[in-house]
């Protein structure tokens, strides 16, 4: 059974060594390890080694596209054509915000168009977006306490806007399936399981909940942050807070999604959870959480949490390696990665630095009100940043740090939060 199996993966590998380049498309999931929408060739050497046995199907359950526990030789090309893909995405669309009032701007990729904040696109003040098979969903959390789905192919029409209950604060939704995702409540000690295709009225928009109160600290709510979908398991980061302090290690509660039943809870190295990433970063096997612990602290850092064994194995970068508080991060590679940091007089930065090492290589901003870091389908890091002379997003060429833009591209109202749409 081997032996064809192992000269067609030969020819496989062959095909990417003279055809791959670089990044490739995002919002595929075969062969998408890391959940980064990107496919690599590293990721299809992993592909190639689960399916000559040499390593675990959880170090890519991606590659799995039937479901039955083997990669197979259709499921390998399926991956290839992914990496060989062109880039699939088209606009950026960026959350913007004074507090007071939320908008949205879009990017155009290819020509760097801006559209940006009107009082038509009106968001919550307090918003993120998330983008989950080529649907949108806005997270409008502190005081307006709602998910809205927009359709980017009707010009990010409101398809709905469904409540998720006064005062509970929501700072995430992961999407499982066009009838199910989750939604965690960082003021409530419940879990909602919600409908991502509800009805206008929204009346079956909230399917169910689950109980986190085992998992919180001296008041009572676990502050539910941030959310991954593996496989067939939910990942829900706590922050456990009081009076916004974190009093105790942060922790990671999994569920099983088919039957929504609290699996374990992983507790984490450091304090506070805390991070504007798109959701918690899975990647090789393992999620990586930024924990900050005390602001204006250097006690926390970057964790790696393993996923075949469920323990948390400790920080791969720590806040002192990187000189501030680590408030998001983009993982591009085994010797690259950006953080915004925060640094002892609360201003940011951003940097570049080598996991492998744990060292700053490159600053490429060095002071300012940086909010969010996300990276695009063909290598470009989008930078939001907040500071008042010049508000903007800011582009820079990913594999080396250069900086694409001459200024900052203006959104209108500063930007907050970016997410990437087909």
């Amino acid at each position: 059974m081997r032996t064809p199996v192992r000269g067609t993966i030969c020819g496989v590998i062959a095909g990417i060594a003279l055809h791959a380049a670089g990044f490739a498309a995002q919002q595929v999931s075969v062969g998408d390890c890391d959940g980064d929408g990107v496919v690599t060739v590293d990721e299809i050497i992993v592909g190639v080694n689960i399916a000559l046995g040499s390593a675990p199907l959880t170090d890519c359950a991606s590659l799995d596209a039937d479901g039955n526990g083997a990669v197979t030789v259709d499921e390998l090309i399926t991956a290839v054509n992914n990496a060989l893909a062109a880039p699939s995405q088209t606009t950026a669309f960026v959350v913007a915000t004074d507090f007071q009032t939320g908008s949205y701007a879009t990017i155009g990729l290819d020509d760097r168009k801006v559209a940006p904040t009107t009082p038509g696109r009106q968001l919550g003040s307090d918003a993120i977006a998330r983008v989950f098979g080529g649907l949108l969903y806005v997270v409008n959390r502190f005081g307006s306490d709602n998910i809205q789905r927009l359709d980017p192919s009707q010009d990010f029409a409101t398809r709905w806007q469904c409540s998720t209950g006064a005062g509970s604060n929501p700072n995430d939704i992961a999407v499982v399936n066009a009838g199910k995702a989750y939604v965690a409540l960082f003021a409530r000690a419940q879990l909602l399981i919600v409908n991502p295709s509800p009805q206008p009225d929204c009346s079956d928009f909230v399917l169910g909940s689950i109980d986190l109160s085992a998992y919180a600290d001296s008041d009572g709510i676990p502050d539910a942050s941030q959310l991954a979908v593996v496989g067939d398991r939910l990942y829900v980061s706590l922050e456990r807070l009081t009076n916004f302090v974190a009093t105790e290690p942060g922790a990671l509660v999994v569920i099983d999604v088919n039957t929504d039943q609290v699996l374990s809870a992983i507790t984490l190295t450091g304090k506070d959870p805390f991070g504007s990433t798109a959701g918690l970063t899975v990647i090789d096997g393992g999620i990586l959480v930024s924990e900050v612990g005390s602001f204006g602290v250097n006690d926390g850092g970057i964790e790696r949490i393993d996923l075949a064994s469920g323990t948390a194995q400790g920080y791969v970068v720590t806040e002192d390696d990187l000189g501030g508080d680590i408030t998001d991060f983009v993982w591009v590679s085994e010797h690259l990665a950006y953080a915004i940091i925060s640094k002892a007089d609360f201003s940011n930065a951003l940097v570049a630095f080598d996991p492998t090492t744990r060292m700053v290589t490159q600053t490429l901003v060095s002071s300012g009100n940086l909010a969010d870091i996300e990276l695009d389908d063909r290598g470009e890091l989008f930078l939001a940043d907040r500071s008042t002379t010049q508000p903007g997003i800011r582009i820079f060429r990913a594999s080396d740090g250069v900086e694409l833009t001459s200024t900052p591209l203006a959104t209108g109202l500063p930007p907050f939060a970016i997410a990437f749409v087909e």
